[in-house]
């Protein structure tokens, strides 16, 4: 009965905040209808996904056929898949989740990617779902992981089971200013599974909100099936 009183007195609060304040696009600060939280239709028509001529392994886009990003780093992965290209509007978005406190892009992206893994049955059969982590110094000074956050509704969205089996032991430089041999070096060494019962034989789908150069996602990927992981995929939000 206490949750039932508290999700009703929360609802009310939301529609009054929405009366007081109306929601607003987080891009172009359209007014919105009390239905949309993060774009208004305009931004969101903007939105770009990958839906072909990508490389079957990493996902990259592909130039005649052959993959630089394959051919610059052997991923340990066994595939990855990005939802949409990170351009506008998700630049704008990515920004305001990840430095600025608004936590509502990290839903609105995992709905996205929940629509785009319906194109992708290649997935079907990976029951988990975890994040790319963040070292506890940065997630204090953020307050939460945008990673996380996007995995746990992403998981919610497609029935399937959100597991929380590594940490990042070592505090790194960001990787966004850093070139790609620069990341593979920084990124050495700095996770590890607390948890090897969550992965041993099982089928995970690791979550992050940018493919770059994969270093992340393959250097996780390396420590999953150090754990006995049977097979790591990767799932981003966006693709640079």
């Amino acid at each position: 009965m206490a949750n039932v009183f508290l999700k009703r007195l929360k609802a009310i609060l939301m529609a009054g905040i929405d009366i007081l304040i109306p929601p607003a696009c987080l891009v172009c600060h359209t007014r919105l209808g009390a239905a949309q939280k993060s774009l208004c239709p305009q931004c969101e028509s903007q939105i770009s996904f990958v839906k072909e001529n990508f490389c079957y392994k990493c996902g990259s886009e592909l130039t005649e056929g052959y993959c630089e990003t394959c051919h610059q780093t052997e991923f340990k992965f066994e595939l990855s898949r990005s939802s949409m290209h990170y351009q506008t509007p998700l630049t704008e978005l990515m920004h305001l989740l990840k430095y600025s406190g608004y936590r509502s892009p990290a839903a609105f992206m995992a709905e996205k990617m929940a629509e785009s893994l319906k194109e992708y049955p290649e997935f079907e059969d990976y029951p988990y779902i975890t994040a790319v982590p963040l070292h506890r110094v940065r997630r204090r000074e953020r307050g939460y992981n945008q990673s996380e956050l996007i995995a746990k509704k992403l998981a919610k969205l497609c029935g399937k089971t959100y597991i929380r089996p590594v940490l990042r032991s070592r505090y790194t430089l960001s990787q966004t200013t850093l070139h790609r041999t620069e990341r593979l070096s920084n990124l050495a060494g700095a996770f590890r599974v607390r948890r090897g019962n969550q992965v041993q034989g099982k089928k995970l789908i690791l979550v992050d909100d940018v493919f770059t150069t994969g270093s992340t996602l393959n250097e996780i990927s390396g420590e999953l099936y150090k754990a006995g992981a049977v097979s790591v995929a990767g799932f981003t939000a966006t693709r640079a």
